[in-house]
């Protein structure tokens, strides 16, 4: 019994010791916009069947899971700004938190906007969500590390 115990213990701790090795990578699954004959916009994890009535895109961006990363940037932006894409699960959850938050920010879609993805480039971002707070961005998301970003850039 006493084995059983000690086995499973073991079990437990290579289970959350490879929770934490693998906590901080980034998520590197691949999306595919697809669009209709119809022109709707749909995004995918798996690849389409190719039609003649639809153009797929496999898109070259990941979202990032794990601890997110803040750096300075030489700019500044005035308000609260969100590189971000449709299919983000992260960036869904970002920008929940700052609307329950009321925290007044804009959105750049990357798969919609030249503008976005070049910001995107320009930064030297590889995934989204990026968020955008005075002379700092955050690339990945966490409530903690907004709170962070925003007192930070309050004083």
């Amino acid at each position: 019994m006493a084995s059983a115990k000690r086995e499973m213990s073991g079990s437990i701790r290579l289970a959350v010791g490879l929770l934490f090795l693998f906590a901080g990578v980034e998520a590197h699954a691949v999306v595919y916009k697809v669009i209709g004959a119809d022109g709707r916009v749909s995004y995918t994890d798996k690849e389409p069947q190719a039609t003649l009535s639809e153009r797929t895109e496999k898109l070259k961006l990941q979202t990032y899971a794990g601890a997110p990363s803040v750096s300075s940037m030489k700019d500044t932006v005035k308000r609260v700004t969100i590189l971000s894409a449709q299919w983000c699960g992260q960036c869904t959850r970002a920008k929940a938190y700052m609307a329950k938050r009321k925290i007044d920010f804009e959105e750049w879609d990357v798969d919609k906007s030249d503008y976005a993805r070049a910001k995107m480039n320009e930064l030297g971002a590889k995934g989204v969500p990026v968020i955008l707070v005075g002379k700092q961005k955050m690339v990945g998301f966490s409530e903690e590390g907004l709170e962070e970003l925003l007192k930070s850039a309050a004083r």
